[in-house]
C-alpha cells in the first residue's frame, strides 16, 4: 500500500509586514505592502524619511534625519551606515561606477525641515564595502536657504558630474558663487567643471524649491519644482533661466515690463499645475507598464499621492499625464524605483510616515526554480481556481498566505480539478504543487473580492 504524506510549503517571509491591498495601477494589479512602517521614523515637521535611492548594492538606501539607512528587500534587514551628530539629510546619491570608486554624496540641512535651518552643506564620503559605513568626509559646498524650503536632491550624472537642485523663493539672487535658487552641476571632487557655462557651479537658475531632480537615459534632466501657487515640471536646459521670480509657473506676477522682457528669455515648464511635488524618479520596466515615464510624489492636500508623466522618444515633452493613489497614503515625499520592477515611496510625511512598496506580485509569478509541473486558471481569481497538472504525477497541491501559513492544501492524483477561493480574503497568496518525488513549483496567486 502506498503511503502518503501531507507536504506543507512555506514562502520565506521573515520580517515582511502582513499589512497589504490589492490594487490598480490603470490595468495593472498590484499590491501595495509597508516596507518600513512608522516605528522607524520621527513624525509631524521633524518627519524622518526624505529622500530614496537605489543603491548599487540592490538595496534601498533611504534618509532619516540625521541617518542614512538601508533596506534590503530580500532579507528585511535595515542597516544604519551613516550617524550624523546633527543636522538633517535632505539628499544622497552614488557614484554610478561604485565598486570602482564607492563614493557616496549628500546635502545636509543645518537643522532639520522646517525647523529654523538656513544653510546646506554637500559632503563626499568613501564607503566601506566590508563594512557597510562610511567615512573620511570631505566638505564640497554649501549654498543658503532663507525658509523652508532649500531643495537639497542630488543625482550622479552620466558625464560624472553632480547636480543638485538648490532653493529660493524670497528674492533672486544670480551673482558668482551664489548658489542659491539653481541647478548646480559640480566635479565629484567640488571643483567646478572646466565646461560648466560659468565660472561658478550654475548649470541652470530662476528655480524657486526644486524639490526632486533625476536624469533619464537620454542624459536629459529633469526637476520637479515647487511653486508659489503654480508647480512645475521643468526640462533643464544648460545655462538657462527658469522664471523665478517674475513666473510662478505659466504665470508672471511682476510689472509689465519685466513679464514683456522675460517673456522672450525664461524656459517655461513643461506641466505646470496644481500638484505640490517632492522627489522623482525615472521608472522603465515592464512590470507596471503605466509607470513608465517620470514617476513624480505628490505632498499637496488635492492631489497628494503619485503622477507619471509619460514622455515622448527624445524625453522632451509630455505626452500623457496620470494620477494614481490620489489621496490613499497621504502627502507622498518621495518615490524611488527598484530594478526588480517595484516601486517604493515614502506616505504619510508629517503624520504617520513609512515606506510602501508597489509591485505586480503576478509578473514573476515563478518563486522556484525547477519544473513546471502544473497550471492553474484564472488569475487573479475571484471564486474559483481550475488546475491542471501538466504530466502523469500525484502529489500535494497547497495554497499559503502572505506570512507562509497553509490555509489549504489537497491531495491530488488526477491530471485536473478546481476549489472555491470565495472564502479567503482579497490578497496575495502562492499557489504550490509538490510531487511525490519531492519536485515543488511554486506561483503567485491574486484573488479579488
Amino acid at each position: 500500500m502506498k503511503q502518503y504524506f501531507l507536504a506543507f510549503i512555506f514562502v520565506l517571509t521573515a520580517g515582511i509586514s502582513k499589512a497589504q491591498t490589492i490594487d490598480t495601477i490603470g490595468n495593472t494589479i498590484v499590491e501595495i505592502s509597508v516596507a518600513l512602517d512608522s516605528s522607524h521614523f520621527t513624525n509631524g515637521y521633524n518627519s524622518s524619511p526624505w529622500d530614496l535611492h537605489w543603491g548599487p548594492d540592490l538595496k534601498l538606501w533611504y534618509t532619516n534625519n540625521r541617518f542614512l539607512c538601508t533596506y534590503d528587500p530580500a532579507t528585511h534587514i535595515v542597516d544604519t551606515i551613516l550617524e550624523l551628530p546633527s543636522g538633517y539629510i535632505m539628499g544622497v546619491t552614488t557614484n554610478t561606477n561604485f565598486f570602482n570608486n564607492p563614493y557616496v554624496y549628500i546635502t545636509v540641512d543645518s537643522a532639520y525641515y522646517y525647523g529654523g535651518g538656513n544653510n546646506i552643506k554637500a559632503f563626499r564620503y568613501e564607503y566601506s564595502l566590508t563594512g557597510d559605513s562610511l567615512f573620511n568626509p570631505v566638505f564640497l559646498l554649501e549654498w543658503y536657504h532663507p525658509g523652508e524650503h532649500s531643495g537639497g536632491r542630488i543625482v550622479y550624472g552620466q558625464d560624472n558630474k553632480l547636480y543638485i537642485s538648490t532653493a529660493e523663493y524670497w528674492v533672486q539672487y544670480d551673482t558668482l558663487f551664489q548658489n542659491s535658487g539653481k541647478v548646480l552641476r559640480v566635479n565629484p571632487d567640488g571643483t567646478v567643471p572646466a565646461d560648466n557655462p560659468r565660472a561658478d557651479y550654475t548649470y541652470s537658475y530662476g528655480h524657486r524649491n526644486p524639490q526632486g531632480i533625476v536624469q533619464v537615459p537620454n542624459g536629459n534632466i529633469f526637476v520637479s519644482e515647487y511653486g508659489q501657487s503654480i508647480d512645475e515640471l521643468n526640462l533643464i536646459l544648460e545655462n538657462k533661466y527658469y522664471g523665478w521670480i517674475i513666473y510662478d509657473g505659466n504665470n508672471c506676477f511682476g510689472n509689465q515690463d519685466s513679464c514683456d522682457y522675460y517673456d522672450t528669455t525664461a524656459v517655461f515648464p513643461l506641466d505646470a499645475a496644481m500638484n505640490p511635488p517632492s522627489g522623482i524618479d525615472y521608472y522603465n520596466h515592464p512590470a507596471i507598464p503605466e509607470f513608465n515615464g517620470l514617476v513624480q510624489a505628490v505632498t499637496g492636500f488635492l492631489k497628494q499621492g503619485l503622477i507619471v508623466y509619460t514622455m515622448n522618444q527624445d524625453y522632451d515633452s509630455v505626452l500623457a499625464k496620470n494620477y494614481y493613489l490620489t489621496q490613499e497614503y497621504g502627502r507622498v515625499r518621495d518615490a524611488c524605483a527598484a530594478s526588480d520592477g517595484s516601486l517604493y515611496f515614502i506616505a504619510g510625511d508629517r503624520s504617520v510616515p513609512k515606506i510602501m512598496r508597489v509591485q505586480n506580485p503576478l509578473f514573476n509569478s515563478v518563486l522556484y526554480s525547477g519544473e513546471t509541473s502544473f497550471s492553474f486558471y484564472p488569475n487573479p481569481v475571484k471564486d474559483k481556481i481550475y488546475y491542471k497538472l501538466n504530466s502523469q504525477q500525484e502529489g500535494v497541491l497547497a495554497i499559503s498566505d502572505i506570512s507562509g501559513k497553509v490555509i489549504y492544501s489537497k491531495r491530488v492524483s488526477v491530471d485536473r480539478g478546481e476549489f472555491e477561493t470565495v472564502q479567503y480574503p482579497a490578497g496575495s497568496y502562492t499557489i504550490s504543487f509538490r510531487k511525490d518525488d519531492g519536485a515543488l513549483s511554486s506561483r503567485r496567486m491574486i484573488i479579488l473580492k
